[in-house]
């Protein structure tokens, strides 16, 4: 994206974006300078939409949402990124130039072939050519063949190049995710939790809420040792499965550690999450996994949750021990069953 402004524009939009930010706790990193500046320029109104939208339901722009919009508005037909796809690309327009190089050799050659050919011709009508007429005509035949083989190769390796550059995009994308999710379930994993924590617990506004769950299967190392971890990691998977159906955006479902998950819930209250919350204790008591070996059909998986709402003013750290205390209170109390935090 290219940015036009004058100086006196541009600082404009600057001292707009600024207050917006600090309004909404926006990290004041380079990346958010630059979403909110487009943002108060209004040069991109699907962001600006997208923005709006975001601010209704969170009251601030969580760290990834901010990355994936500066990502899908501002940069998304550009290639940024790690030294070896530098490299990649490199190579890749190193062995385009060589296949062009080739191409324009021969389309050099051959305009002297043709110049060649018609000053023979020329020649031939006043009978003064050394050649006949049948090697002027093979020889243009000949090298026109040449060329055209020259332009099919050139154009086939522009073809390929077109779905390299794909797959290189495809590897950046998942270079960037990588470090944020969770390889078993493909769901987001702590790390990524705790970023978008810290930034909700900075809201003040009271009319904004912000609901936690906890979600842990009962009894797994027990399952684990009686089934063997491969039938426990197919029930990770299941489980990571029915959170990622049962919890679309804006709500934030990550592998929190082992066998514990967490949801994060803006602008839900702790009612309607534990409503989701037992949605989801239902639909894990549903599971049933067939061992194909010995046909046996397990049907003995439950899981305790606790769910917390956030507190104005509260800490990132208070809100997961609230939450951490219904857990282990539902868990007490009998497992399967949701606790909900005073």
């Amino acid at each position: 994206m290219k940015f036009a402004e004058n100086n006196n524009q541009a600082a404009e939009y600057l001292r707009q974006a600024v207050p917006l930010m600090v309004k909404h706790n926006i990290p004041p990193n380079p990346l958010n300078y630059a979403l909110w500046y487009t943002y108060v320029s209004d040069r991109v109104p699907e962001l600006n939409a997208q923005l709006d939208k975001t601010l209704t339901t969170y009251g601030t722009c969580p760290t990834m949402l901010s990355e994936q919009l500066f990502r899908d508005h501002m940069i998304k037909s550009e290639i940024q990124g790690s030294e070896d796809i530098q490299a990649s690309l490199i190579s890749l327009i190193n062995d385009l130039h060589e296949h062009a190089g080739d191409a324009a050799k021969e389309s050099e050659n051959f305009s002297e072939v043709l110049e060649d050919s018609l000053s023979n011709l020329e020649q031939a009508e006043d009978g003064e050519s050394s050649l006949p007429l049948e090697s002027i005509i093979q020889a243009l035949y000949s090298h026109t063949k040449k060329v055209s083989e020259t332009t099919r190769l050139f154009q086939n390796r522009m073809t390929e190049a077109q779905a390299e550059i794909e797959s290189l995009k495809q590897e950046l994308n998942k270079t960037r995710q990588d470090a944020q999710v969770d390889p078993l379930t493909n769901l987001f994993n702590r790390r990524a939790f705790d970023a978008e924590l810290v930034q909700l617990t900075g809201i003040t506004d009271p009319q904004v809420v912000t609901s936690f769950v906890l979600v842990d299967i009962d009894h797994f190392k027990r399952f684990n040792d009686t089934y063997g971890h491969l039938m426990g990691d197919k029930v990770l998977q299941y489980v990571g499965k029915l959170l990622k159906e049962t919890c679309p955006e804006p709500m934030l479902p990550v592998r929190f550690g082992g066998e514990e998950f967490a949801i994060l819930l803006p602008g839900t209250n702790k009612e309607a999450a534990a409503a989701i919350a037992e949605q989801i204790r239902s639909k894990i008591q549903a599971i049933r996994i067939k061992q194909k070996k010995s046909g046996e059909v397990i049907s003995s998986i439950t899981a305790s949750f606790g769910v917390s709402q956030l507190i104005s003013g509260e800490e990132a750290e208070q809100l997961v021990e609230r939450t951490d205390k219904a857990l282990y209170k539902a868990k007490d109390s009998g497992r399967n069953q949701v606790v909900v935090s005073d």
